[in-house]
């Protein structure tokens, strides 16, 4: 337990990257990926979203772009989509959340997982197993237990650390306890390296203006579904 402990805190002691991928849980298993570039010296994250909406028939796309706090989103499979990016209130998406953006929510993200731990195993030096009590999270529990209610919480899990004992890899099994779940895989890399995500440039935002208001509407809607 300590081993994770202090391979959680390592993270955070420079820049890095956290990657999350989460599939969808429905029968066509799309990916929703986070990719977060987090300075915590700083308090200062960025970070892209790609977001599968499921349509009859076929899977749409929105993708949003996040940096020093101003946001873009794009949209791919609705016919005939903007071609570039819209100036967003991401705050707005996830009802007015805003620790979402706040550059150390990741590495608290992590700490918290670590604390539910439970049965920890050392697979190998460098690598760990048991399983998540996620009923002792402060607010994993509240979320899956209004989306499943009848999800088990306890969670089986890996854990891959680095040379240096920082956490480089979480994989959780929530396909081991729920039907039509699939496997979380958090990946943190890059430490000490600067940010790389930058915002559109000037000739690929557009404005209100640039798109029919019909189709703006539709997009605004099919954004906070």
């Amino acid at each position: 337990m300590t081993r994770l402990r202090l391979g959680a805190e390592k993270v955070s002691q420079d820049t890095f990257v956290m990657r999350l991928s989460v599939p969808r849980e429905d029968e066509s298993r799309a990916w929703t990926t986070l990719e977060m570039e987090i300075d915590p010296a700083l308090r200062r994250s960025n970070m892209t979203i790609r977001l599968p909406i499921r349509q009859p028939g076929h899977i749409q796309w929105i993708e949003m772009r996040t940096v020093d706090k101003e946001s873009w989103i794009r949209f791919f499979g609705f016919g005939e989509p903007p071609k570039g990016w819209l100036p967003a209130d991401p705050t707005a998406l996830l009802d007015g959340d805003n620790s979402f953006f706040d550059g150390t929510q990741a590495t608290k993200d992590l700490q918290e997982l670590v604390r539910t731990v439970v049965e920890p195993r050392l697979v190998t030096e460098r690598v760990v197993s048991g399983t998540l009590d996620l009923h002792r999270h402060p607010y994993v529990f509240a979320e899956l237990g209004r989306s499943a209610p009848t999800t088990d919480l306890s969670v089986p899990f890996t854990v891959t650390l680095d040379p240096q004992g920082r956490i480089t890899n979480l994989t959780i099994f929530f396909d081991q306890t729920r039907r039509d779940a699939g496997r979380w895989q958090i990946v943190y890399h890059s430490f000490g390296k600067s940010l790389r995500i930058e915002p559109p440039s000037a000739g690929e935002v557009l404005q209100p203006g640039d798109v029919d208001p019909q189709l703006l509407s539709y997009l605004k809607g099919a954004a906070t579904r």
